[in-house]
């Protein structure tokens, strides 16, 4: 088998229908990892089954290994859909990253009987494997491009949110400074109550107590209801318009990111053109 053939079944993105297969098999691979991960913190099952889930790390390392050198190897296929300096990509890829470095820590604490990192911490990132799946793959496209198409109102979003913490922090250690120097000490200090409370999460383990700082928290609260709502409904409405394009004809969507522009229906889907010929 050629290297071009090899890359085709091995590559995270193929397509062919063994790559597929392929990669579906290694997803299940990485899966059965993660909850051995998650089931081996349980300490009545670590002491059952402890010798089942190394023998699944092993084995697991030892397969993940051998696809990585493979994959290295083959990355350097002169195949059309390898790409240009495809084994750079390849290992610059995240998941690649995520295998090298949990693959090269075991291996190195087995053979120098030096443990330098939890490998089931790293194992859990596997579970990102799911994004090259092809049932994924359009899902993931998508998403890229409204994050590209949105970038700078995520941007102001997240700036006016952060600038909000900052602030509000800022003010609380002013007014409640004095009276709780223990919760309040510093505004580093006080930023947690004012992501907790932007974020209506509310923990309760830091609250003024003054009148004035209980007023300050409540227009704090008012005001993470409503800025930390924006990147939610730009992202709303940026998958909107990408999916209301990707019905339109082609040539009615002039660059990418650009939303509709009322040839079809913003409520049911249809054409406002076929509507319009009925009558």
């Amino acid at each position: 088998m050629s290297r071009d053939q090899v890359w085709t079944v091995v590559d995270p993105e193929s397509e062919n229908r063994w790559g597929e297969r392929f990669s579906r098999l290694v997803f299940l691979l990485a899966s059965a990892n993660v909850v051995a991960v998650v089931l081996s913190t349980v300490e009545s099952l670590s002491v059952r089954f402890g010798v089942y889930f190394d023998g699944l790390l092993v084995v697991s390392i030892a397969l993940f290994t051998v696809l990585y050198v493979v994959r290295l190897w083959a990355a350097g296929s002169d195949a059309p859909e390898s790409g240009r300096h495809s084994r750079v990509a390849f290992v610059r890829d995240p998941i690649a990253v995520v295998d090298c470095f949990v693959i090269v820590t075991f291996w190195v604490g087995l053979l120098f009987e030096i443990r330098l990192f939890e490998s089931g911490l790293f194992r859990v990132f596997w579970l990102a494997r799911v994004l090259n799946l092809s049932w994924f793959r359009r899902s993931r496209g998508r998403f890229k491009r409204v994050i590209d198409a949105q970038r700078s109102d995520l941007g102001v979003a997240f700036s006016g949110a952060g600038m909000l913490v900052l602030v509000s922090s800022t003010l609380m250690y002013f007014v409640e400074g004095n009276v709780q120097p223990e919760a309040f000490s510093s505004i580093p200090e006080t930023l947690w109550w004012g992501v907790v409370t932007l974020t209506t999460v509310g923990y309760g383990d830091v609250v003024p107590v003054t009148p004035l700082g209980r007023l300050l928290g409540a227009v704090t609260m008012l005001g993470g209801v409503a800025f930390f709502a924006l990147p939610s409904s730009i992202l709303a409405a940026g998958f909107f318009a990408e999916r209301t394009g990707e019905r339109m004809q082609p040539g009615e969507r002039t660059r990418p990111g650009e939303g509709p522009r009322f040839e079809w229906c913003p409520y049911c889907g249809e054409s406002l053109d076929a509507e319009s010929s009925h009558g």
